[in-house]
């Protein structure tokens, strides 16, 4: 294999004619954003925001409620984080040096020695800001600022707390806006905390962010250890709506070294995941060319160096080109070779054989998709068999499995009946509990179906019978299915819950409170009796 060099690419001769940059067309300014919907809880956010600073008093009482509507006033806290502040940077970083917390200067850049041991950096992430600050504030003499600089840091940890991966893009911003890049330290420590939900917005960031912000961001990723694309999908395992975010992450930014990750998903169980995998990997060979990798002279075995320079790296749309080339191999056994294009001229015999990406990932998608339907089928067939032979249980755990891989499938009528059959079993066996739940998972399946309504009553029938065999109250629930399906009622009671209140005759009322009453009569008599006996 070959090693990067140093020596570099021969520079043009002097007098070769540069571009003429005024002939360059400018570019167009990209337009303003659109601005932001406001949150249902923006305002009420806000107002506790303001009483963070205002009323040290009921700090406590005022976090938790603002942890309460965070998740729906994300947007709003962090746009209150970088606020103008009361108190300027100045004061405020002298609040922080009290602390002796880890402050950047103007330029962003911290003053102290790079922290390298493992120590030292597990040392760093157990940093208390907020435990020091609430001491200096009750002090006998708390410096200016100190009210404001608290509130902020609340802020941040309660976006941090929602585990939302738009969250960490903000609590990011925050350490590079002009009025809240002091709290830079207190932005990463947060961010570390926040894995895996930071993990998109570092992603993000370390490979399009501007100047220091990338640095930043490559700094924290490198630091979980999640700079690595498979290693981050793995960390979001069992969370689709991660997994998906760190998907797109890939497409937006076309990750070069997250090609192979990417492809990995194309095929992935979870129909949603599967389906942003195969969009992160379309984004990496559609458009327009990527960026020519740099080019240098190559050290080859032997020492010999190439003759001409070589690119140090194969661009994205080079590494999915060879992730389809593989996939071609192993699914149609099909050779295309590829010359490596770092290789020295007639050093080997490959000649490359060029393929139409699209085309190529198009075929490959649908036999992808021919072959899970060919699964799919087969697994609901035996499921069918299972159920037409009288095993229901093993039929719905057959489902159950099915399910939970893929919830959108086509015979999701068809399992209902299934699992309605299973459910009417179990009732009369008077195994509630399990009851409930089949019944519910038939309705989940078809809830527009002809038999949801029954379906829908038999889960709250079986339900408040469970409870009711716990010792608990499920009367509730079984006044629920009478009025769903009045036959689950003996007779008379099953006519009067088929009839609208407003004509049930008020006699009945009067009826029922009198039947109550005389049941209470005969229940104290009886007891009256007992303890006569006992004396």
């Amino acid at each position: 294999m070959s090693t990067v060099d140093a020596a570099p690419e021969k520079k043009a001769p002097a007098g070769a004619k540069k571009a003429d940059k005024k002939a360059e067309p400018k570019k167009a300014d990209a337009p303003p954003p659109a601005p932001r919907k406001p949150g249902p809880d923006d305002d009420k956010a806000r107002a506790l925001l303001d009483k963070l600073v205002s009323a040290p008093a009921s700090r406590k009482a005022t976090t938790e409620a603002l942890a309460q509507i965070a998740p729906l006033a994300v947007d709003a806290i962090g746009e209150w984080i970088v606020r103008p502040h009361a108190t300027d940077v100045d004061a405020r970083r002298k609040v922080l040096a009290a602390i002796k917390a880890a402050v950047p200067d103007k330029s962003g850049r911290f003053n102290q020695p790079q922290r390298q041991s493992e120590k030292e950096f597990k040392a760093d992430d157990a940093v208390d800001w907020l435990g020091q600050l609430t001491a200096l504030e009750g002090s006998a003499s708390p410096p200016d600022g100190i009210a404001e600089v608290i509130a902020d840091d609340l802020a941040m940890q309660t976006l941090a707390a929602t585990k939302d991966v738009r969250a960490a893009q903000l609590i990011f911003d925050a350490g590079f806006h002009a009025e809240t890049m002091i709290y830079r330290d207190e932005v990463g420590r947060l961010l570390r905390r926040m894995t895996p939900y930071s993990i998109p917005a570092l992603t993000r960031e370390s490979q399009i962010g501007p100047g220091d912000r990338r640095g930043y961001a490559t700094f924290q990723i490198e630091r979980l250890d999640r700079q690595d694309a498979m290693k981050a999908l793995n960390a979001a395992a069992g969370d689709e709506s991660l997994q998906i975010a760190i998907l797109a992450t890939f497409r937006d930014t076309r990750h070069r070294e997250a090609v192979h990750a990417v492809w990995t998903m194309v095929d992935n169980p979870a129909p949603k995941v599967r389906a942003m995998g195969r969009e992160a990997f379309l984004a990496y060979i559609i458009g327009p060319p990527p960026p020519p990798a740099p080019r240098m002279y190559l050290k080859l075995p032997g020492g010999k160096k190439t003759k001409h320079p070589k690119p140090m790296y194969l661009t994205y749309r080079e590494l999915a080109d060879n992730e389809l080339r593989k996939a071609a191999m192993e699914l149609f056994n099909e050779d295309y070779p590829f010359a490596d294009p770092q290789l020295d001229d007639g050093a080997s015999s490959v000649k490359t054989v060029p393929i139409d990406l699209e085309a190529m990932t198009a075929r490959i998608f649908k036999f992808y998709d021919e072959r899970r339907a060919k699964v799919d089928g087969d697994a609901w067939a035996a499921a069918k068999k299972q159920a037409d032979g009288g095993d229901l249980a093993g039929a719905v755990a057959t489902l159950d499995r099915m399910i939970a891989e893929n919830p959108e499938r086509a015979q999701r009528a068809e399992m209902a009946q299934v699992y309605a059959a299973h459910a009417k079993q179990l009732e009369k066996d008077q195994k509630w509990a399990d009851a409930s739940v089949a019944f519910s998972k038939a309705h989940g399946l078809d809830p527009k179906g002809k038999t949801a309504n029954d379906l829908l009553a038999g889960h709250f029938y079986a339900l408040g019978q469970s409870l009711n065999a716990q010792g608990k109250n499920g009367d509730p629930d079984i006044r629920r299915a009478i009025a769903l399906r009045p036959d689950y009622a003996p007779p008379a009671q099953a006519a009067e819950a088929s009839r609208p209140a407003s004509e049930r005759p008020v006699w009945m009322l009067y009826a029922a409170a009198g039947s109550g009453g005389l049941a209470m009569l005969l229940f104290a008599a009886a007891m009256m009796r007992r303890r006569a006996r006992a004396s």
